[in-house]
C-alpha cells in the first residue's frame, strides 16, 4: 500500500516527509539519555554539542534528513533510474537516515550524505558530455567535503578513478580533476587550521588497526542487530535487482547503474576500514549507496516478492528502536 502510494506520480507526498522526520523528536520528548558519542574524527565536535543540546540536535537532524530526502528524490529522478517520477527514493532516505541518527547521533554523518547526493548528481551528469573536467572536479570536491565530515569516506577516492576510466575515454586531465577537487576541501581544512589554531596536528582518525570485534558486538541490542542484519541482506538483494534489472537498459542506464554499483563498493570498503583501523564494525557507512539500490528496489516492487517483504520488515525494526528509546520497554543486549 505505502510502496504503490509513493510509486504513483503523486508530488503532494513529499510533504509527509516532515511528519515523518518528526519522529527524531520523540526520544527527547521522552527524556532519553543520549550515551556518550566517542571522538572518532576531527569534526565529532559537533556532534559533541549535539549531545549535549538534544533539542538542537534533533532539529539540527530533522533539517538534515528532510533536505536530504527531497536533493535525493530529485537526483534519482532526474537521472531516470526509474520508467516515472517516483518519490520512494525520499522515504527510504528519511526512513533509513532517521533510525542511523537515533542509533549513532552523528550530524557530521548526516551532513556526508548530503555532499555524497550532491557528488552523485555531478558524476551521473558526465555520460557522453565532450568535456567532462567541470563534473569531475564538482563530483571529486563533494566527495571531498563527505570524506571530511567522515573520514572513512576516503575510499571513494579509489572509486572516482575507477568511474572516470569506465565511463570515459583515455583523459589525463580527466584523471587528474577529480583528485584535485576530492583533495580541495582538505586543503582548506588544513589551510584553516593553520592559520586560526594552535594545534597543528591534523589527524582524520585514530588508527587502531584489528581484526577482533568481539566487544563491540557485545554491547549491541538486539534491535541494533537486527537492522544492520536487514541492511546486509537488503544491500544483497537489492544490488542484484539492479544489476541483472532489463528495464530502460539503454547505454546511459546501463552507466548510471554500474556508477551506483561502484559506490556500494567504496561506501562497503569504508565499513572496512572502519573494522580494521578504528575496531569499530560502522555498518552504516554503506548509507547512501543502499539507499540507491533499495530506491530502485523499492520501486520496482512488481518486480519482487521479497521488496515488500523487507520494506515493512525495516518499518518494524525502526519502530522497535524508536520504542526503545523511548523507555516504554526495556533494551535487550547480545
Amino acid at each position: 500500500m505505502i510502496l504503490r502510494q509513493f510509486s504513483s506520480n503523486q508530488p503532494y507526498l513529499l510533504f509527509v516527509l516532515p511528519f515523518v522526520n518528526l519522529l527524531v523528536f520523540v526520544p527527547v520528548l521522552f527524556g532519553y539519555v543520549i550515551p556518550e558519542v566517542p571522538q572518532q574524527f576531527p569534526f565529532d565536535i559537533i556532534n559533541l554539542e549535539c549531545v549535549l543540546t538534544p533539542w538542537l540536535g534533533a532539529a539540527a537532524a530533522w533539517i538534515i534528513i528532510t533536505l536530504g530526502g527531497i536533493l535525493f528524490n530529485w537526483v534519482y529522478n532526474r537521472h531516470e533510474f526509474h520508467n516515472g517520477p517516483t518519490y520512494v527514493p525520499a522515504l527510504i532516505f528519511s526512513n533509513l537516515f532517521t533510525v542511523i541518527f537515533l542509533l549513532n547521533h552523528s550530524i557530521t554523518f548526516l551532513l556526508a550524505q548530503i555532499f555524497l547526493t550532491m557528488g552523485a548528481n555531478r558524476l551521473l551528469e558526465v555520460y557522453r558530455q565532450k568535456t567532462a573536467l567541470d563534473p569531475y572536479f564538482r563530483a571529486g570536491f563533494w566527495f571531498g567535503l563527505a570524506a571530511l565530515c567522515f573520514p572513512l569516506y576516503l575510499t571513494l577516492l579509489p572509486m572516482l578513478l575507477v568511474a572516470v576510466i569506465f565511463t570515459r575515454g583515455l583523459n589525463f586531465r580527466e584523471y587528474i580533476m577529480p583528485i584535485a577537487g576530492f583533495a580541495f576541501p582538505f586543503s582548506y581544512c588544513f589551510a584553516a587550521q593553520y592559520l586560526l589554531m594552535d594545534n597543528w596536528n591534523f589527524y582524520l582518525f585514530k588508527r587502531i588497526i584489528s581484526l577482533n570485534t568481539q566487544d563491540n558486538w557485545m554491547i549491541h541490542s538486539y534491535s541494533k542487530l537486527s537492522f544492520y542484519a536487514l541492511c546486509a541482506l537488503s544491500l544483497l538483494f537489492s544490488m542484484q535487482s539492479l544489476v541483472s534489472s532489463g528495464d530502460l537498459n539503454t547505454n546511459k542506464n546501463r552507466n548510471s547503474k554500474w556508477i551506483i554499483l561502484f559506490m556500494c563498493i567504496a561506501m562497503l570498503g569504508s565499513v572496512t576500514a572502519g573494522w580494521l583501523f578504528l575496531n569499530h564494525l560502522i555498518i552504516e557507512g554503506v548509507g547512501l549507496g543502499l539507499i540507491f539500490c533499495l530506491s530502485y528496489w523499492y520501486s520496482n516492487y512488481r518486480m519482487s516478492l521479497f521488496a515488500p517483504v523487507f520494506f515493512y520488515i525495516s518499518v518494524v525494526i525502526s519502530l522497535w528502536i524508536l520504542i526503545e528509546q523511548t523507555q516504554l520497554i526495556p533494551v535487550f543486549q547480545w
